[in-house]
C-alpha cells in the first residue's frame, strides 16, 4: 500500500482544484497535468477512530489536561455509540476534500491534515446509526461513511498481521458561533444526502486508482502461463508428464519448427513453397518430403482404388462417399 502524506496547510476548494462540473463540461487539454478534480467538499465532518489508532492518522489533536474531555465523540451523534457514548473513540472535526488524486482530511483545530491514496482505502461502506436508548427515534438516526485504511510500513516490509485503521466520517451541523449557546444539538437534517454524496464520490475516485498489487498479480499470472510447443531440439525445458512437449517462450515467441519442416511457412515466405495455383514448389533448403507430397491426385488414380475412392480392404462406412 502507498504511504499517506501529512500536510500543514488546508487546501483551497476554489484555487487548488478544478470543479467537477467544469471538468465534465469540456474536454481537458491533457489528462496528466493540471489541477486535480474536486468531486466532493464538506467543511463540517466528524471523524471517529479508536483511541489506539488515532495517532496513525496524524491530524487528531494531542491530548492535554485542558482538552481531555473534548476529544471523545460529541452530541448528538455520540448517543448512538455504546461504551458510555463512545469513550473508546477519538473525535476530530475535519474538512473533507474528495479529489481525483487523493482523499484529503484537514483539521483546523490541530492545523494538520492527511492525504490518503485511494488504494490505501481497502474498504468503504455506508453505516447506519440510531440512538442507543431510543433506537426507534427517527430524529436521532443518521448515517456515516465507514472505512478501513491500510498504509505501507515505514520499514518497507508490509506486515499483513497489522489491523487496518477503522475510520468513520459523519457529516454534521456546523458549530454554533456562540460556543456557550444552550441550544440542544440535533443531527444534521441533510446528513443522509451529504453522506450518500461523500460515499458515491469516494467510490468514483477509488475506481480511478486500481490497486497496484492487483495489476502486478495479473502480470505475474501472465508470465506463469505455460505455452506448450512440440519438441524440435534438445533445447528448452520439458513439461513434466508430457513427453516431447516443452515450455514456450514467455515473451510470446513462436515455438521451434518440427523436425524436417525446414522452418515455418508464413505470409512472408509462402511464395517460396506454393505457386499461384496452390501447387507445392518447395523452397531453397527444403528437406526431402515423402512420396506424393505436394501433388494432387487425379480422378483416374483415385478411382483405381475402388468405388468412391475406397482403398482395398476399406469398409463402405469407413469413408464419406464421393459426390459428383
Amino acid at each position: 500500500m502507498l504511504p499517506p502524506t501529512v500536510i500543514r496547510s488546508c487546501p483551497s476548494a476554489d484555487n487548488d482544484f478544478q470543479p467537477l462540473s467544469e471538468y465534465q463540461a469540456q474536454t481537458p487539454d491533457t489528462f496528466f497535468d493540471g489541477k486535480p478534480v474536486l468531486y466532493y467538499h464538506d467543511e463540517n465532518v466528524k471523524a471517529w477512530v479508536s483511541t489506539e489508532q488515532h495517532e496513525s492518522l496524524f491530524f487528531f489533536s494531542k491530548e492535554t489536561e485542558s482538552n481531555s474531555s473534548t476529544l471523545s465523540p460529541s452530541a448528538p451523534e455520540c448517543y448512538a455509540l455504546e461504551n458510555n457514548y463512545g469513550k473508546h473513540l477519538r473525535e476530530e472535526r475535519v474538512e473533507v476534500f474528495v479529489a481525483s488524486s487523493k482523499l484529503i482530511l484537514f483539521s483546523h483545530k490541530s492545523s494538520t491534515g492527511i492525504e490518503i491514496p485511494y488504494p490505501g482505502i481497502t474498504l468503504h461502506a455506508v453505516k447506519n446509526f440510531s440512538h442507543v436508548e431510543k433506537p426507534d427515534d427517527a430524529s436521532s438516526k443518521f448515517i456515516g461513511v465507514y472505512m478501513q485504511i491500510e498504509f505501507s510500513s515505514s520499514g518497507g516490509d508490509e506486515d499483513e498481521s497489522l489491523d487496518p485503521i477503522e475510520l468513520t466520517l459523519i457529516p454534521c451541523k456546523a458549530l454554533p458561533e456562540d460556543q456557550s449557546s444552550a441550544e440542544t444539538p440535533v443531527v444534521s437534517p441533510l446528513n443522509s444526502e451529504r453522506t450518500t454524496a461523500l460515499f458515491n464520490q469516494v467510490s468514483a475516485c477509488s475506481n480511478l486508482h486500481p490497486d497496484p498489487h492487483e495489476e502486478e498479480d495479473e502480470e505475474d499470472e501472465g508470465d506463469d502461463f505455460d505455452r506448450i510447443v512440440f519438441e524440435a531440439n534438445a533445447e528448452g525445458n520439458a513439461v513434466e508428464g508430457l513427453p516431447g512437449v516443452m515450455r514456450g517462450d514467455i515473451n510470446g515467441g513462436l515455438p521451434p519448427p518440427m523436425p524436417g519442416s525446414s522452418g515455418w511457412i508464413t505470409a512472408d515466405n509462402v511464395n517460396e513453397f506454393f505457386d499461384l495455383d496452390g501447387n507445392w514448389i518447395g523452397g531453397d533448403g527444403a528437406s526431402e518430403l515423402g512420396d506424393g507430397a505436394g501433388r494432387v491426385r487425379g480422378r483416374d488414380e483415385v478411382e483405381q482404388d475402388g468405388p468412391n475412392g475406397q482403398e482395398n480392404g476399406d469398409s463402405v462406412d469407413s469413408k464419406r462417399p464421393r459426390t459428383e
